[in-house]
């Protein structure tokens, strides 16, 4: 008994002195490898691209046209006079037209489409003794083989309204008081000099005289006066206006009133 006692014991001291010397499990630190996780791929790497290869951009939003007129629209002639090219298309287009006579004094515009309508303001006169004349808009189109034809007539508005707009003097005998269309479309050098000084003051615009349109008799006179109309800014954009000024019967002159006025929108193609 006792011996079997003692070898129990022997072999318990052996188990505990082999326990003592193993190491203590520790974490090790991940080995470093080329080999991605198991699951993922290398697509899945961003890797920057350094060809060097046109890349298509969107187009702008809003085009940059700033030196550029927008096709289809009205814009006021850089010189409003009647030139031998203004001329010639103007005569064209009124060839064999008869009953009325039309004297071309001015081109307001021109409005680029699958050629050019052109605006010219004129004077026309009824073929009869003792005619009064009256000043229209004449439009005419010019197609790209050179040929021009009439769109249509418009009444030169020149009496002003309540609305801070412009009508036609009627077609009916001017009353005592009432505008009549000028004899003359003529700027003289004493209109010009009336519209300066009563545009004396007014500052952000250059203004350039058209025509003489038309006049009212009160206690002394109101003159209607087409001009061409420039901001002072760089590359202004310019546009026509009616301006009214009353001489008085000692000299003086003061401005009315001014009324921008849209060539184009009396245009009705032909109806």
């Amino acid at each position: 008994m006792k011996k079997l006692i003692a070898i129990l014991l022997c072999t318990l001291m052996i188990a505990a002195a082999v326990a003592c010397k193993a190491p203590a499990n520790e974490p090790k630190a991940p080995e470093k490898t080329d080999e991605l996780p198991v699951g993922e791929s290398q697509e899945a790497e961003a890797v920057p691209n350094t060809v060097d290869e046109p890349v298509e951009q969107p187009d702008p939003v809003f085009p940059d046209m700033s030196s550029e007129k927008l096709l289809g629209g009205w814009a006021v002639a850089e010189d409003v006079a009647m030139t031998d090219e203004f001329k010639a298309i103007f005569e064209k287009a009124l060839e064999g037209l008869v009953g009325v006579d039309y004297e071309p004094i001015a081109c307001l515009g021109t409005q680029v489409v699958a050629g050019t309508n052109y605006c010219f303001l004129a004077k026309a006169t009824v073929v009869y003794p003792d005619a009064t004349p009256k000043y229209v808009l004449v439009y005419i189109y010019a197609d790209l083989e050179g040929n021009a034809t009439i769109m249509n007539f418009a009444d030169m508005p020149v009496v002003p309204d309540e609305y801070g707009t412009a009508e036609a003097i009627p077609e009916e005998e001017t009353l005592d008081g009432g505008w009549a269309y000028a004899e003359s479309p003529e700027i003289t050098d004493e209109i010009k000099d009336k519209l300066n000084k009563a545009l004396e003051g007014l500052v952000g615009a250059e203004y350039e005289p058209i025509a003489n349109l038309g006049t009212q008799v009160v206690a002394g006179l109101n003159r209607c006066i087409l001009a061409k109309v420039s901001a002072v800014v760089p590359e202004p954009v310019p546009h026509c206006a009616l301006v009214y000024i009353y001489e008085a019967l000692d000299g003086s002159v003061e401005l009315l009133q001014v009324i921008d006025f849209d060539f184009g929108a009396l245009c009705t193609y032909g109806e």
